[in-house]
Parts: C-alpha cells; structure tokens; sequence
C-alpha cells in the first residue's frame, strides 16, 4: 500500500468514527474534534455555532467556501514564490558545476603549465574547492531539520521558523498583513454565524501567529469583557492600519461590524499582494545579478593568467 492510499484510508476510518460518535448522539463539533490532527479553532467554532442556532447546513457550506478560498489564496502565495526559489535553486547548481567541473579543469591546466595565479584566481579556485563541502552540509543539515520536524510537533517549528521570519524586513510585514488578514477575517466569519463578539476575539486568538496582533487581540479580549469598544485599542495600536480602526470606528457606532470587517479585509489583503508582488519585482533581479556576477566574477578570475602567459608570450 502506498503512502497516499494509507493516508487516504487512516482518513476514512476516522470519519468513520466521526459518523458513528453523532449517531451516538454526540455533537458533530465534539465528534470532529477528536480527528487527528483536528480541525482548526475556525471550522469548530463555526461548526458550533450551526449546531446551537440551526444552520448547520448553511454553516457547512460557509466553511467549504472558506476553505476553498483559503486554498486559492494559498496557491496564489506559493505561485509568487516559485520563480525566486527555480531562481536560488539555478544559482545553487551554477556553483555547484562551476566548482565540480569547470574551475578544477582550469586549475589543473594552468599547474600544468607552470603559471603564476594571480590573487583572484587563487581566492576563487579556494572558494571552488570548499564549496561543494559547504553545499553538502547544508543539505545534510535540511534533512537533519526536516527529520527533526517530522518526529516533533510540527506546530512548535512552524511558529518558530515563523518567529524568525517575521523579523526579517520585507518578510516581516508580510507575515504581518497575513495575520491581519487572518484577524479580520475570521473575525467577520465568527459575528455572522452568530457568535457573541468576545467569544469570536477568544477564538481568533487561536488563529494568529505573530506576537504582536496575539497581544492586540489579547488586549481586545479584556477591553471587551469590560465593556469597551475596540475602535480606542485599534486606533493606539502599532500594528493595526489607521484606516482600519477608523472603519471599524464608524461600524461600532452604526452596528455593522461584520460588514464593515470585509472592507478592511479586502484592505488588509490587497496590500498584502501588493507586497508579494513586490517581493517577487526585487527577488528576481537581485538573483539574477547574483549569478551574472558570479559567472564573470569567475570568468575574469580566469581570464587573468590566460591574459598574462599570452604577454609573456607576446
């Protein structure tokens, strides 16, 4: 049996299970939440609030929608991302063959001939004869990761890996817009199923993963349960946008947050594509000169004793 058939039947036998547990008489939220690896915070608070208003059917579809949209986003995220990476993957194995191949059949001949290297050529030939050591340690040290993170919960890495990520400075904001996509949207998915507004704060915690909109929404929590309006918090805040809070401001007042939740989703989201488009623009050029200069970098280091034996022959 293959992996994708085991897979797919461990699946099976666990809705299987799911089936049997609400026949049983459980609720299918308490049911779901016993799949391995269960659902996320999102689909079993909609899931809950189907069951306690009646909707279920209307909920289910929702959360299909949602997670078709989640998909499509996903892809398009990864779409951006794939050329940069066929790029730094172009880059790795340009130096790969230069350092195998080409730079020791050089180095070879020009010993044999008995030529006085220049210092460039010395450096680059140095360079050529550590890199593969280099290049398969760094490979050995990817599959030492990746076993780690398979034998280990897959969660605590991933905010980890995260964590660092959202300190770099392009990567940063965009792990940021990303939350505040997340934030807003499942904020707005929450209220319109019915959930109380503490209640969906409470659960979109569970959804976020940079510190600083954990500690934003932390603090929402409390303002909340006291009885306060969001719109002061997200208006103090460092990290919300402006004209987000001034929206959700005005939604407060007239009673129409969720509605007023999509259009700084729509926001939040369209800036966020802005900076993977950005992301891409300054990623494929830079890697591109990249290997440009390593290739005449190379080139030159050379060209150089070629150059000189042809004066000294001259």
């Amino acid at each position: 049996m293959s992996f994708h058939e085991a897979k797919l039947t461990f699946q099976l036998e666990q809705w299987k299970s799911i089936k049997e547990r609400v026949e049983e008489g459980s609720d299918l939220s308490e049911a779901m939440s016993l799949l391995n690896p269960p659902p996320n915070a999102f689909v079993l608070s909609m899931i809950k609030a189907g069951e306690h208003t009646g909707t279920m059917g209307k909920v289910l579809s929702e959360v299909a929608d949602e997670s078709d949209q989640e998909y499509v986003y996903q892809k398009k995220i990864k779409a951006a991302l794939a050329y940069p990476l066929l790029l730094f993957f172009a880059v790795v194995i340009v130096l790969y063959v230069l350092s195998v191949w080409v730079l020791p059949m050089y180095q070879k001949l020009f010993i044999g001939m008995g030529v006085e290297l220049p210092f460039l050529t010395r450096v680059i030939f140095a360079c050529g004869r550590k890199l593969p050591v280099v290049l398969w340690s760094g490979l050995g040290l990817l599959t030492t990761c990746l076993i780690v993170l398979r034998f280990t919960s897959p969660d605590h890495w991933k905010m980890r890996l995260e964590y660092l990520f959202g300190r770099l400075p392009l990567l940063g904001k965009i792990y940021h817009l990303r939350d505040l996509v997340q934030f807003n949207h499942i904020l707005e998915r929450l209220l319109s199923a019915g959930i109380p507004l503490l209640e969906a704060l409470r659960l979109t915690v569970g959804t976020l993963r940079s510190p600083e909109m954990l500690e934003l929404t932390s603090q929402l929590v409390l303002s909340v349960r006291q009885g306060k309006r969001m719109a002061p918090l997200l208006r103090a805040s460092r990290v919300f946008p402006k004209e987000g809070a001034e929206m959700v401001a005005v939604a407060e007042e007239a009673g129409q947050l969720e509605r007023m939740l999509q259009f700084v989703t729509q926001m939040c989201r369209q800036e966020l594509e802005n900076q993977l488009d950005r992301l891409t623009r300054m990623i494929e050029p830079a890697l591109i000169l990249v290997v440009a200069g390593l290739i005449g970098l190379v080139a030159a280091g050379v060209m150089l004793p070629i150059f000189d034996l042809s004066s000294h022959l001259e």
